[in-house]
């Protein structure tokens, strides 16, 4: 590596000044290889988990089974999270990256196949969800410690802003996909376009090469994985994000079961659902791309602060028994995703040393999102209570995400 290279995340020298934009970013080596990856795998995962919550209600008509669904296709992954996040520092990010898309393929085309056989009790679509879900923090935390590693510093608010971009046409892709192949072709068809996509994004991975992260110190996994606990937790940044961001997914998980429920309340069927999440990610777009072009250093605390109330302030509106407002809500929280996810990629960054990224990223991730799957697997009993009672507590929890993040997370590192 010359001495002229490019900045890596601050591993070697810096190079002299070259203007950031996007055009070069997608000219970092490894980059583009790695964006198509990332869109592949997650529109899989937004289609996965989308079809999964549609194949519950309507093969088994309950919430509970559905809310359960998404809490195990989420919840395993991110209690193994400290020991995925060891290994990706230990061995390497694309490897196992590959091998966690592998894994989602195999059982998300075991569950298409036993479906369409009408041999899948719910035990064993339980079962194989939380399976599947054992590797995934592999394959989440592995391309985000990537993305920083692979561009230079300069770039790192346009990679974060084409990370989340990724996110948005996710959400586009996968709900669009689930919804409508599920209304013409059934939910068998939709998983089975899950797990082909899987095996597309595994593939693209190849080729890529990791640069040398310096200060590696190795010691047995199990203690690698406790540091790394560790470190997130004294971290009082990675600390507070965890417990703010967490707070906002459980909120949103609740969500994720009650919008079909409303959906088919208002007279709308699989196909308008997965419209609907489209829109989000459809929105999305333009706000995250202006995002990566703001310097969001200082800032971060409040915009993730500022965006938390427009998503709070959304998720009442769905409230409003008229789709149109629905598809309004949604919109509006697809605009404030965009500059939070960002704000909050970058700031996670810039307070991690590039030696902990694997593992740190992987906890904090998990922290981040574990209110997701709780979120979820508590909506099936307070929607059996009420459905206004569910996102009202979903919008508190959002609001809730706001204050913690502006008033706990520290202004300096």
């Amino acid at each position: 590596m010359s001495a002229a290279q490019p900045d890596r995340a601050g591993l070697v020298g810096s190079p002299a000044a070259r203007p950031a934009s996007y055009g070069r970013l997608l000219r970092s080596p490894g980059f583009a290889p790695l964006l198509s990856s990332a869109l592949l795998s997650r529109t899989a995962v937004q289609l996965w988990a989308i079809a999964t919550v549609l194949f519950a209600l309507q093969r088994y008509h309950s919430a509970s089974v559905a809310g359960l669904s998404i809490f195990l296709l989420i919840f395993p992954g991110l209690v193994l999270s400290p020991v995925n996040g060891a290994l990706l520092d230990r061995f390497g990010r694309t490897r196992l990256m590959m091998l966690d898309l592998s894994v989602a393929a195999a059982c998300v085309g075991t569950i298409a196949a036993l479906a369409a056989a009408g041999r899948l009790p719910v035990w064993l679509l339980l079962l194989i969800l939380a399976a599947g879900s054992l590797t995934s923090t592999l394959s989440v935390a592995g391309a985000r410690s990537l993305f920083p590693l692979l561009v230079d510093r300069e770039l790192w608010d346009r990679a974060n802003a084409a990370d989340s971009l990724c996110y948005a046409v996710a959400q586009i892709a996968g709900p669009a996909l689930a919804g409508l192949l599920t209304a013409r072709f059934g939910s068998e068809w939709a998983l089975t376009a899950a797990g082909i996509a899987f095996v597309v994004a595994a593939t693209s991975l190849r080729g890529i090469r990791e640069p040398y992260v310096r200060d590696r110190q190795e010691r047995l996994l199990w203690s690698e994985a406790l540091h790394g606990v560790r470190y997130v937790l004294s971290n009082r940044t990675l600390r507070w994000l965890a417990v703010s961001l967490s707070v906002g997914n459980a909120g949103w998980g609740m969500v994720l079961v009650a919008l079909p429920l409303l959906v088919f309340r208002l007279h709308g069927n699989a196909a308008v659902v997965g419209g609907l999440f489209a829109l989000q990610g459809v929105v999305g777009i333009p706000a995250t791309l202006l995002a990566g072009r703001m310097n969001t250093n200082t800032r971060e605390r409040g915009i993730i602060a500022l965006c938390s109330v427009v998503v709070a302030l959304a998720t009442l509106a769905l409230l409003i028994p008229a789709l149109t407002v629905v598809a309004i809500a949604l919109a509006c929280a697809g605009i404030a995703e965009g500059p939070m996810n960002v704000s909050l990629f970058s700031l996670r960054q810039r307070r991690t040393p590039p030696a902990w990224f694997g593992r740190a990223f992987a906890i904090s991730m998990s922290l981040n999102f574990a209110g997701m799957p709780l979120g979820s697997a508590l909506s099936g009993p307070i929607l059996g209570v009420s459905i206004t009672l569910a996102i009202v507590v979903a919008a508190a929890l959002a609001a809730f995400q706001g204050i913690i993040a502006l008033t706990l997370v520290p202004s300096r590192a």
